[in-house]
Protein backbone atom coordinates (compact mmCIF):
# COMPACT_ATOMS: atom_id res chain seq x y z
CA UNK A 1 0.00 0.00 0.00
CA UNK A 2 1.41 3.38 -1.01
CA UNK A 3 1.70 5.95 1.74
CA UNK A 4 0.35 9.40 1.11
CA UNK A 5 2.17 12.50 2.23
CA UNK A 6 0.03 14.88 4.21
CA UNK A 7 0.42 18.41 2.91
CA UNK A 8 1.14 21.32 5.20
CA UNK A 9 0.88 25.07 4.84
CA UNK A 10 4.19 26.75 4.00
CA UNK A 11 5.06 29.88 5.94
CA UNK A 12 6.05 32.72 3.65
CA UNK A 13 6.78 36.41 3.58
CA UNK A 14 5.79 38.58 0.62
CA UNK A 15 7.15 41.89 -0.59
CA UNK A 16 6.54 43.96 -3.68
CA UNK A 17 3.69 43.53 -6.11
CA UNK A 18 2.81 43.19 -9.80
CA UNK A 19 4.90 41.04 -12.11
CA UNK A 20 7.14 39.19 -12.51
CA UNK A 21 6.54 36.89 -9.56
CA UNK A 22 9.54 35.38 -7.76
CA UNK A 23 9.52 32.33 -5.49
CA UNK A 24 12.57 31.96 -3.21
CA UNK A 25 13.52 28.51 -1.85
CA UNK A 26 16.33 28.19 0.70
CA UNK A 27 18.89 25.43 1.22
CA UNK A 28 18.89 22.48 3.61
CA UNK A 29 19.12 23.43 7.28
CA UNK A 30 18.20 27.05 6.62
CA UNK A 31 15.00 29.06 6.22
CA UNK A 32 13.84 32.04 4.22
CA UNK A 33 16.15 34.35 6.16
CA UNK A 34 19.04 32.87 4.15
CA UNK A 35 18.08 35.39 1.46
CA UNK A 36 18.18 38.45 3.74
CA UNK A 37 21.23 39.80 1.95
CA UNK A 38 20.38 38.91 -1.64
CA UNK A 39 16.63 39.27 -2.07
CA UNK A 40 16.38 42.99 -1.14
CA UNK A 41 18.75 43.74 -4.05
CA UNK A 42 15.87 42.81 -6.38
CA UNK A 43 13.20 44.83 -4.56
CA UNK A 44 11.16 46.95 -6.91
CA UNK A 45 11.36 44.38 -9.69
CA UNK A 46 8.12 42.51 -8.94
CA UNK A 47 6.51 40.34 -6.28
CA UNK A 48 8.79 38.29 -4.03
CA UNK A 49 7.59 35.29 -1.99
CA UNK A 50 10.14 33.76 0.37
CA UNK A 51 9.09 30.36 1.71
CA UNK A 52 10.16 28.32 4.71
CA UNK A 53 10.17 24.81 3.29
CA UNK A 54 8.59 22.01 5.38
CA UNK A 55 10.63 21.15 8.45
CA UNK A 56 12.51 24.46 8.46
CA UNK A 57 11.82 27.88 9.94
CA UNK A 58 8.15 28.34 10.76
CA UNK A 59 6.82 25.57 8.48
CA UNK A 60 6.17 22.20 10.17
CA UNK A 61 7.44 19.04 8.50
CA UNK A 62 5.27 16.91 6.25
CA UNK A 63 4.46 13.33 7.12
CA UNK A 64 5.94 10.11 5.69
CA UNK A 65 9.45 11.35 4.89
CA UNK A 66 8.74 13.18 1.61
CA UNK A 67 11.36 13.69 -1.09
CA UNK A 68 11.81 16.72 -3.30
CA UNK A 69 9.05 15.53 -5.66
CA UNK A 70 6.55 15.73 -2.80
CA UNK A 71 7.91 19.12 -1.76
CA UNK A 72 7.35 20.36 -5.31
CA UNK A 73 3.85 18.88 -5.56
CA UNK A 74 2.81 20.47 -2.27
CA UNK A 75 4.16 23.86 -3.30
CA UNK A 76 2.39 23.50 -6.66
CA UNK A 77 -0.90 23.14 -4.78
CA UNK A 78 -0.14 26.35 -2.89
CA UNK A 79 0.73 28.24 -6.09
CA UNK A 80 -2.09 26.77 -8.18
CA UNK A 81 -3.86 29.40 -10.24
CA UNK A 82 -1.00 31.91 -10.02
CA UNK A 83 2.15 32.60 -11.94
CA UNK A 84 4.09 31.52 -13.80
CA UNK A 85 6.89 32.28 -11.37
CA UNK A 86 10.64 32.69 -11.49
CA UNK A 87 12.13 30.30 -8.96
CA UNK A 88 15.28 31.36 -7.15
CA UNK A 89 16.81 28.56 -5.12
CA UNK A 90 19.94 27.82 -3.16
CA UNK A 91 21.32 24.26 -2.92
CA UNK A 92 18.37 22.11 -1.74
CA UNK A 93 16.03 24.84 -3.02
CA UNK A 94 17.41 24.25 -6.52
CA UNK A 95 16.48 20.56 -6.24
CA UNK A 96 12.87 21.53 -5.49
CA UNK A 97 12.88 24.13 -8.28
CA UNK A 98 14.01 21.54 -10.84
CA UNK A 99 11.29 19.17 -9.66
CA UNK A 100 8.77 22.00 -10.00
CA UNK A 101 9.79 22.70 -13.59
CA UNK A 102 9.77 19.01 -14.47
CA UNK A 103 6.45 18.18 -12.79
CA UNK A 104 4.55 21.50 -13.05
CA UNK A 105 6.08 23.43 -15.97
CA UNK A 106 3.04 25.69 -16.26
CA UNK A 107 4.04 27.31 -12.94
CA UNK A 108 7.67 27.98 -13.87
CA UNK A 109 8.74 30.93 -16.00
CA UNK A 110 12.42 30.45 -15.24
CA UNK A 111 14.93 29.20 -12.68
CA UNK A 112 17.90 30.85 -11.02
CA UNK A 113 19.86 28.15 -9.23
CA UNK A 114 22.62 29.17 -6.82
CA UNK A 115 24.97 26.34 -5.79
CA UNK A 116 22.42 23.84 -7.01
CA UNK A 117 22.52 20.29 -5.69
CA UNK A 118 20.89 17.16 -7.10
CA UNK A 119 23.60 15.34 -9.05
CA UNK A 120 25.91 12.50 -8.08
CA UNK A 121 29.52 13.45 -7.51
CA UNK A 122 32.26 11.95 -9.64
CA UNK A 123 34.11 9.80 -7.12
CA UNK A 124 37.47 8.05 -7.10
CA UNK A 125 37.74 4.28 -6.91
CA UNK A 126 39.14 4.56 -3.38
CA UNK A 127 36.13 6.62 -2.28
CA UNK A 128 33.70 4.12 -3.83
CA UNK A 129 35.41 1.23 -2.05
CA UNK A 130 35.21 3.03 1.30
CA UNK A 131 31.54 3.89 0.68
CA UNK A 132 30.81 0.22 -0.10
CA UNK A 133 32.59 -0.83 3.09
CA UNK A 134 30.57 1.63 5.19
CA UNK A 135 27.26 0.61 3.60
CA UNK A 136 28.05 -3.04 4.34
CA UNK A 137 29.04 -2.18 7.90
CA UNK A 138 25.80 -0.27 8.37
CA UNK A 139 23.71 -3.19 7.11
CA UNK A 140 25.51 -5.58 9.46
CA UNK A 141 24.89 -3.22 12.37
CA UNK A 142 21.19 -3.08 11.50
CA UNK A 143 21.04 -6.87 11.24
CA UNK A 144 22.76 -7.22 14.62
CA UNK A 145 20.16 -4.93 16.20
CA UNK A 146 17.31 -6.98 14.74
CA UNK A 147 18.67 -10.40 15.69
CA UNK A 148 20.63 -9.75 18.87
CA UNK A 149 18.91 -6.63 20.18
CA UNK A 150 22.10 -4.58 20.12
CA UNK A 151 22.37 -0.86 19.45
CA UNK A 152 25.09 -1.08 16.85
CA UNK A 153 23.19 0.94 14.24
CA UNK A 154 22.98 3.93 16.56
CA UNK A 155 26.70 3.70 17.33
CA UNK A 156 27.47 3.39 13.64
CA UNK A 157 25.45 6.51 12.82
CA UNK A 158 27.09 8.47 15.63
CA UNK A 159 30.55 7.57 14.37
CA UNK A 160 30.13 7.72 10.60
CA UNK A 161 27.03 9.85 9.97
CA UNK A 162 27.49 13.31 8.46
CA UNK A 163 26.79 16.43 10.51
CA UNK A 164 23.68 17.12 8.42
CA UNK A 165 22.45 13.57 8.99
CA UNK A 166 23.03 13.80 12.74
CA UNK A 167 21.23 17.14 12.92
CA UNK A 168 18.32 16.17 10.67
CA UNK A 169 16.16 14.89 13.53
CA UNK A 170 12.61 14.26 12.33
CA UNK A 171 13.74 15.04 8.77
CA UNK A 172 16.29 12.22 8.73
CA UNK A 173 14.18 10.07 6.39
CA UNK A 174 13.81 12.98 3.97
CA UNK A 175 17.52 13.75 4.21
CA UNK A 176 18.46 10.19 3.23
CA UNK A 177 16.12 10.36 0.21
CA UNK A 178 17.45 13.74 -0.86
CA UNK A 179 21.15 12.95 -0.71
CA UNK A 180 20.63 9.75 -2.69
CA UNK A 181 18.56 11.25 -5.49
CA UNK A 182 19.87 12.10 -8.94
CA UNK A 183 17.89 14.72 -10.87
CA UNK A 184 19.50 14.02 -14.24
CA UNK A 185 16.30 12.75 -15.86
CA UNK A 186 14.25 15.66 -14.48
CA UNK A 187 16.82 18.25 -15.62
CA UNK A 188 16.80 16.83 -19.14
CA UNK A 189 13.08 17.60 -19.46
CA UNK A 190 13.40 21.29 -18.55
CA UNK A 191 12.60 23.83 -21.22
CA UNK A 192 12.38 27.01 -19.15
CA UNK A 193 15.28 29.52 -19.15
CA UNK A 194 17.71 28.54 -16.39
CA UNK A 195 20.60 30.47 -14.85
CA UNK A 196 23.16 28.42 -12.91
CA UNK A 197 25.49 30.24 -10.50
CA UNK A 198 28.29 28.49 -8.58
CA UNK A 199 31.23 29.62 -6.46
CA UNK A 200 34.65 28.46 -7.59
CA UNK A 201 35.54 27.39 -4.02
CA UNK A 202 32.34 25.42 -3.41
CA UNK A 203 33.13 21.94 -2.10
CA UNK A 204 29.53 21.06 -1.20
CA UNK A 205 28.15 21.50 -4.72
CA UNK A 206 31.20 22.04 -6.92
CA UNK A 207 31.03 24.08 -10.14
CA UNK A 208 31.16 20.90 -12.22
CA UNK A 209 27.56 20.31 -11.06
CA UNK A 210 26.58 23.52 -12.81
CA UNK A 211 28.50 22.60 -15.93
CA UNK A 212 26.77 19.23 -16.08
CA UNK A 213 23.35 20.80 -15.49
CA UNK A 214 24.04 23.31 -18.27
CA UNK A 215 24.70 20.43 -20.67
CA UNK A 216 21.43 18.72 -19.71
CA UNK A 217 19.04 21.68 -19.68
CA UNK A 218 18.06 22.98 -23.11
CA UNK A 219 17.97 26.68 -22.28
CA UNK A 220 20.61 27.07 -19.57
CA UNK A 221 23.55 29.34 -18.87
CA UNK A 222 26.37 28.66 -16.40
CA UNK A 223 28.31 31.20 -14.34
CA UNK A 224 31.23 30.52 -12.01
CA UNK A 225 32.02 33.26 -9.51
CA UNK A 226 35.67 33.18 -8.39
CA UNK A 227 36.51 33.20 -4.69
CA UNK A 228 33.16 32.11 -3.21
CA UNK A 229 32.08 28.92 -1.49
CA UNK A 230 28.73 27.22 -0.92
CA UNK A 231 27.62 29.66 1.76
CA UNK A 232 29.31 33.02 1.33
CA UNK A 233 28.12 33.26 -2.26
CA UNK A 234 24.78 34.28 -0.71
CA UNK A 235 26.27 37.00 1.51
CA UNK A 236 29.72 38.22 0.56
CA UNK A 237 28.94 37.37 -3.06
CA UNK A 238 25.48 38.95 -3.11
CA UNK A 239 26.40 41.80 -5.45
CA UNK A 240 28.13 39.46 -7.89
CA UNK A 241 25.06 37.21 -7.89
CA UNK A 242 22.84 40.25 -8.37
CA UNK A 243 24.75 41.33 -11.48
CA UNK A 244 24.41 37.90 -13.09
CA UNK A 245 20.77 37.57 -12.07
CA UNK A 246 19.76 40.97 -13.42
CA UNK A 247 21.32 40.28 -16.81
CA UNK A 248 19.43 36.99 -16.94
CA UNK A 249 16.17 38.58 -15.81
CA UNK A 250 16.37 41.20 -18.56
CA UNK A 251 15.84 38.34 -20.99
CA UNK A 252 13.32 36.35 -18.95
CA UNK A 253 11.29 38.53 -16.60
CA UNK A 254 9.15 40.41 -19.12
CA UNK A 255 6.34 42.23 -17.26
Amino acid sequence: MTKTTKATAWHSTTSGDDSPSYVWLHGWGQDSRAFDRLQPLLNGSGKHQRFDQPGFGKTPPMENNPGTAEYADTLADILKGSGPHIFIGHSFGVRVSIQMAARHPELVQGIIGIAGAGLKRKRSTAFKLRAFYLRTLGKLAHLSDQILGTKMRTRFQEKFGSADYKNAGILRGTFVKVVNEDLTSQAQTLKCPTCLIYGSNDTETPPEFGQRYAEMIQNAEFHELPGFDHWDIMTRGAYQCEAVMKRFLEKVATP
